[in-house]
């Protein structure tokens, strides 16, 4: 079942007014371009700087298949976004025992990455991970880590290209407990449409580099009516890191379209470069849905 309060972010980015400027940072030649802004969703229990607007998704909450004794899920918010050579992911799970919930359904962050260090986000102490990954259009470093608070389990990537990048460490000090007095408005999402030139995977100096790429839900009149298949999605990297253009090049009934849509906008990647510069570059993937 869905939070109402988290529902409410499919339709509204809710961003603080508050502007984060943070330390100045250099380091392979680039100087941070504060300020920040201080990201201070509703119903959540965590603030923290982004460089640029971030999307926000409401992912499936499925109870089903959990044995009597483990923690149910009450919500799950994702929000992430791109900016300054960052890309973030922040996953929310809420539950009436988050520690409880932390031990059965969340530990797969463990699973991964070398340990790097130890983080204090106001008292609470975690362990941040570090994996380094290679793709065939580029390499890049994904950082990992996981807390608790009263109500909800957070588990938080973020990723570079180059294995030191002073943003990190900028996102990382940002990270606090939420606080009464923290305002939030409503911002715009980012552009869903490009409209400057749009180049093919040939005709780029470096093509796109996705890191991050969700799963889709199922529908329950698709589950009902047994849809099984493949959605096409056709798109547009777009230069400011966020996919835009979105079209269907072959669907599915019953909501999978929307379904593969609505993950689709929350692919993380670095933009292409073409003469150096970020530029678009047309895509497309699938999303395949099978009933087990």
């Amino acid at each position: 079942m869905r939070s109402k309060a988290c529902y409410a972010i499919s339709f509204l980015i809710i961003v603080s007014a508050t502007a984060y400027i943070g330390p100045r940072s250099r380091a392979a030649g680039r100087t941070l371009a504060p300020p920040w802004l201080v990201f201070a969703p509703p119903d959540e229990e965590i603030t923290f700087a982004v460089p640029s607007l971030p999307s926000a998704r409401i992912a499936e909450v499925n109870n089903n298949y959990l044995q009597p004794q483990q923690e149910r899920m009450l919500a799950h918010c994702e929000y992430s976004g791109y900016g300054e050579g960052l890309n973030f992911i922040v996953h929310s799970f809420k539950a009436e025992h988050p520690e409880r919930f932390a031990a059965n359904r969340v530990n797969y962050v463990m699973q991964f990455g070398d340990f790097e260090r130890d983080l204090s986000i106001d008292g609470i102490v975690t362990k941040l991970y570090r994996t380094v990954r290679q793709t065939r259009n580029g390499g890049f470093t994904q950082r990992s880590f996981r807390f608790t608070t009263k109500h909800h389990v957070y588990l938080i990537t973020v990723i570079t290209l180059e294995n030191s990048d002073p943003v990190i460490d900028h996102f990382l000090a940002s990270l606090h407990s939420r606080k009464d007095s923290d305002v939030v408005t409503q911002a715009a999402r980012p552009d869903e449409t490009v409209t400057a030139e749009i180049f093919s995977n040939k005709e780029v100096t470096r093509p796109a580099i996705v890191v991050w790429k969700d799963e889709p839900s199922y529908t329950e009149a698709a589950r009902r009516n047994h849809v099984v298949g493949t959605v096409v999605i056709d798109a547009v990297f777009g230069p400011d890191g966020y996919v835009a253009n979105i079209t269907i090049g072959r669907g599915l009934k019953d909501g999978l379209n929307e379904s593969a849509i609505d993950v689709a906008r929350t692919i993380r990647f670095f933009p292409a470069l073409k003469d150096g510069k970020p530029v678009s570059q047309r895509t497309s993937f699938e999303y395949n849905f099978n009933l087990y």
